[in-house]
């Protein structure tokens, strides 16, 4: 009895520990634009105690204005498509991007936003559609040269991983990337000159820290006491 007790106590640590682990992650980013959080999803095992199963994604953040018009939101599904450098593709909801020295579209990290988009270093303005259509603009209106973003939805966004940087990688748990231009059936339209804030609730992700952290205390406790019967029948059998 005491065995079986102190393995239901130590897997609930064990789930615990993940639980205050991402939930410090989500609120070490509640200024971060674009980010989604997670949480720890969990399952009794058969045996007894309990097992982490994977994590889900909670709500997205609404979408603020912002002062810069490279600033991009998307306003519903899917994610913008960045280049990892090394022949693959990430993906984001933060849409913080801004032009290098190249004139390419890029997030905060230098990856750039796929399929590329090229502004001449001449353009006056950028002008960028709900459907992901940029155009480059000469002080006089003239279209120097023209773009489309696309984005990208998954099967399951639960299953991407996350590679840092609010950027994350397609796995065979998330499936293909599935890309069409913003406002098609499933990918959210893009909103210029605004972001899409951070999704973690302030107040319940303390009061969900609170009571982690006094349920890993209590199963610490758990352990402690069975550790502690174990110890007394070893000695009376002794």
């Amino acid at each position: 009895m005491a065995l079986d007790g102190i393995h239901a106590a130590v897997s609930a640590l064990r789930v615990t520990e993940k639980r205050v682990s991402q939930t410090s992650h989500n609120l070490a980013n509640a200024s971060t634009p674009g980010f989604v959080p997670s949480r720890v999803e969990q399952a009794e095992l058969a045996g007894g105690g309990v097992a982490v199963t994977g994590t889900s994604p909670l709500p997205s953040g609404p979408v603020v204005p912002a002062e810069r018009p490279l600033d991009l939101a998307l306003d519903g599904g899917g994610f913008f498509a960045l280049d990892d450098g090394q022949g693959g593709r990430l993906y984001t909801r933060a849409g913080n991007f801004s032009l290098n020295a190249e004139g390419q579209l890029v997030d905060p990290q230098g990856r750039a936003v796929l399929p590329a988009v090229n502004v001449p270093a001449d353009a006056a303005s950028l002008h960028i559609t709900p459907q992901g259509q940029v155009q480059a603009l000469a002080e006089d209106g003239a279209v120097l040269a023209e773009g489309q973003i696309e984005t990208a939805v998954f099967g399951n966004p639960g299953g991407l991983e996350a590679v840092g940087g609010n950027a994350f990688r397609a796995t065979q748990a998330s499936g293909p990337a599935v890309y069409a231009a913003p406002g098609a059936q499933g990918h959210g339209q893009i909103v210029s000159g605004a972001l899409q804030a951070s999704g973690t609730d302030l107040v319940k992700s303390m009061v969900d820290l609170i009571i982690d952290q006094r349920t890993f205390e209590a199963n610490t406790k758990s352990v402690q006491t069975y550790d502690e019967m174990l110890g007394t029948v070893l000695d009376i059998k002794a």
